[in-house]
């Protein structure tokens, strides 16, 4: 019985360090910057938030909200405490209610900041739409290009053509 809340402890430690984790990483993102993290060759301009999205990179994915997992987790959870010797329950209860609360209010964090990202991203593609461009990435680096379509096409013709000279 003991061993069934320790491991229910140990799976909200663990997403507890996974988030801390995911904040320390976006940190240290906008702190160091060697080189640009995308390049605008159109003449749109994206808004800040914008701007942050992109310079997340091709292969960052937009988080996504927790919505299974919580029912599951207060039922086991209660099992687990049933467990227990009949004095010690209600004290764990308090204590395993205050420990989903806090899950609970992180998550509902990430779902503001997945709303918010997902929007940003439905106006980064609308704004790519509109304007017949593409978004790409640099063939060295990690570097994320926006540029026009048509700009594209010519750049690759050149190239193409420029190997076949050789």
């Amino acid at each position: 019985m003991e061993a069934h809340y320790q491991n229910l402890n140990k799976k909200l430690v663990k997403l507890q360090q996974n988030h801390l984790q995911h904040t320390k990483q976006t940190e240290r993102r906008s702190q160091h910057v060697f080189c640009p993290s995308t390049v605008n060759l159109t003449n749109f301009k994206f808004t800040e938030g914008e701007q942050e999205l992109l310079d997340m990179g091709m292969q960052y994915s937009l988080q996504q909200p927790l919505k299974a997992g919580w029912t599951n987790l207060i039922v086991e959870t209660e099992q687990a405490i049933k467990l227990l010797d009949t004095r010690m329950q209600d004290a764990y209860r308090i204590l395993a209610a205050k420990k989903i609360k806090q899950l609970h209010y992180t998550h509902n964090n990430n779902d503001i900041t997945h709303k918010r990202q997902a929007h940003l991203a439905k106006n980064i593609h609308r704004k790519i739409n509109q304007n017949n461009a593409m978004i790409t990435q640099a063939d060295k680096g990690k570097t994320t290009v926006t540029i026009y379509k048509q700009d594209y096409h010519n750049k690759v013709r050149t190239l193409v053509s420029y190997d076949r000279a050789s």
